[in-house]
C-alpha cells in the first residue's frame, strides 16, 4: 500500500496545479476575447477531447504504465516551462493561450487511463474499492482547493505565475511516479510482454461483449446525459427559479463536491456478507451500490424540483454528489475486477470516453430544451429517464462468471 500513497501524493499535487491552471486559462481567455461564443466553442472543444481516451488507453496497455505516466508528467512540465517563458515575455495572445491549454488537455487524456490501469497492479484485490475511493476523494479535494485558491488569486496573480506553479506540481508528480516505477517497474515490464491483443479498439470490443460492463457503462452514459443539466445549468435554477444569490449558487456547487468526497468515504462502510469467492462478492456489491445510488440521485432531483426551496436544493446537491461518489468508485472497481490486466488501459479509456463526453452533450441539449419548457421540466424529464433506464436495466440478466 506504500506505493499507492506515494502515487496519490503526486496525483493530488498535480491535480491542484491543474485546477489553478484551468481557472487562470478561462479567466484570461475571457479578458482576451470578451466573446461568449468563442469561449463556448473553445471550452466545448476542450471537453470533447475526452473521446481520445479510446485511443490513449492503448498506450497504457502497450507500454509500462509508470513509464507512460512519467513521460506525460515530464512533457507537461516542459510545456509549462515553455509557456511560462512565453507569458513572462509578454507573448500572451489567444493563440499561445489556447495552444498551450490544448496540448495540456491532450496530454492529460493519456495520463488518466494509465493511472486507472496501474492501480490494480499495485493494490491487493480486496483493497481496490478502498483505494478507488481514496483516489477519487483526493482528486475532488484537490479540485476544490485548487478552485478556491484559483478564484481568490486569479485577479491578482499573473498567468505566467499560475503556469509556473502548475509546472512545479507536475515535477512533484513525476518524482512520486519515479519512486513507484523503481518499486514495480520489473513487474510492469513482464505484464506488458504478456499482452496478446494489441488492437486499439479491443477495449470497446471487450465492453461490448461483456453484458455487465456494457449495461453499467450504458447506464452511466444515460445518467450523465440526463443528470448533467442539473450540474451544468444549476445557475439557471438558482438565479431564475429560486431567485437566490451567487452565494447560494457557490454553496450548492461546493456541497456537490463535498458530497462526492463523502460518498467516496461512505462506500467503504458498505459491506458484503460473502466471505468466499471474493471476486463474485465484490462484483455483486458494486452492481447493487450503483443501482441504489442512482435511484437516490433520481429521488433527490425530483424532490428538489417539487419543493423549489433553497434548503432542499442544497440538500439535494449534496445527495447527488454522494450518489455520484458511490457510482464512480463502484464503476472503476467493477472494471478493475472484471477486466483482464492486458486490456485495462483500453477498457478504462473506452469507459472514460463514453461517460465523460455524455455530460457536456446532456448540458448542451438541456440548455436548448430549457428555452422551450423551463429548467424545472428539464430536471423532471431527466429524473424520469434515469428511473426508466434503471428499471429496464435491472431486468437484464448479468453473467457474473
Amino acid at each position: 500500500m506504500k506505493n499507492i500513497y506515494v502515487l496519490l501524493a503526486g496525483e493530488s499535487t498535480s491535480q491542484f496545479g491543474n485546477n489553478l491552471f484551468d481557472i487562470a486559462i478561462m479567466w484570461y481567455l475571457y479578458r482576451l476575447t470578451d466573446n461568449s461564443t468563442t469561449i463556448g466553442l473553445i471550452s466545448g472543444t476542450f471537453n470533447a477531447l475526452v473521446v481520445l481516451n479510446v485511443l490513449t488507453g492503448y498506450l497504457a496497455d502497450r507500454f509500462p504504465k509508470t513509464k507512460v505516466m512519467m513521460t506525460i508528467d515530464g512533457l507537461q512540465a516542459i510545456l509549462m516551462g515553455v509557456a511560462t517563458y512565453l507569458y513572462y515575455g509578454f507573448a500572451l495572445n489567444i493563440w499561445t493561450l489556447v495552444g498551450v491549454a490544448f496540448i495540456a488537455k491532450i496530454l492529460g487524456t493519456v495520463f488518466d487511463p494509465a493511472e486507472n490501469a496501474l492501480i490494480p497492479q499495485i493494490v491487493p484485490t480486496d483493497q481496490l474499492q478502498r483505494v478507488n475511493s481514496m483516489n477519487q476523494g483526493v482528486k475532488v479535494c484537490a479540485q476544490l482547493v485548487g478552485m478556491l485558491a484559483g478564484g481568490s488569486l486569479v485577479a491578482f496573480v499573473s498567468l505566467a505565475d499560475f503556469v509556473l506553479i502548475n509546472g512545479l506540481t507536475f515535477l512533484v508528480s513525476l518524482g512520486c511516479i519515479v519512486i513507484v516505477h523503481k518499486r514495480v517497474g520489473h513487474a510492469e515490464q513482464v505484464s506488458v510482454e504478456q499482452v496478446q491483443t494489441r488492437d486499439w479498439y479491443a477495449g470497446l470490443a471487450y465492453v461490448y461483449h461483456n453484458p455487465m460492463l456494457r449495461t453499467l457503462i450504458l447506464l452511466a452514459v444515460i445518467v450523465n446525459m440526463v443528470i448533467g443539466p442539473v450540474l451544468g445549468l444549476n445557475i439557471i435554477w438558482t438565479r431564475g427559479t429560486l431567485h437566490a444569490s451567487a452565494v447560494v449558487y457557490s454553496l450548492a456547487q461546493a456541497l456537490f463536491i463535498i458530497g462526492v468526497v463523502a460518498g467516496s468515504i461512505l462506500i467503504n462502510f458498505v459491506k458484503t456478507t460473502f466471505k468466499t469467492k471474493l471476486l463474485l462478492a465484490l462484483t455483486t456489491m458494486t452492481v447493487a451500490v450503483t443501482f441504489m445510488a442512482l435511484t437516490t440521485m433520481t429521488v433527490a432531483v425530483t424532490f428538489m424540483v417539487l419543493t423549489r426551496s433553497i434548503g432542499t436544493t442544497l440538500i439535494a446537491m449534496m445527495v447527488i454528489g454522494m450518489a455520484g461518489g458511490f457510482v464512480n468508485v463502484s464503476l472503476f472497481t467493477l472494471i478493475q475486477l472484471k477486466t483482464p490486466g492486458e486490456l485495462l488501459g483500453r477498457v478504462n479509456g473506452a469507459m472514460m470516453s463514453c461517460t465523460n463526453i455524455s455530460m457536456p452533450i446532456g448540458i448542451a441539449l438541456g440548455g436548448v430544451i430549457t428555452r422551450y419548457v423551463g429548467i424545472a421540466t428539464v430536471f423532471i424529464i431527466g429524473s424520469a429517464i434515469t428511473l426508466v433506464a434503471l428499471l429496464a436495466m435491472s431486468r437484464v440478466t448479468l453473467n457474473e462468471a
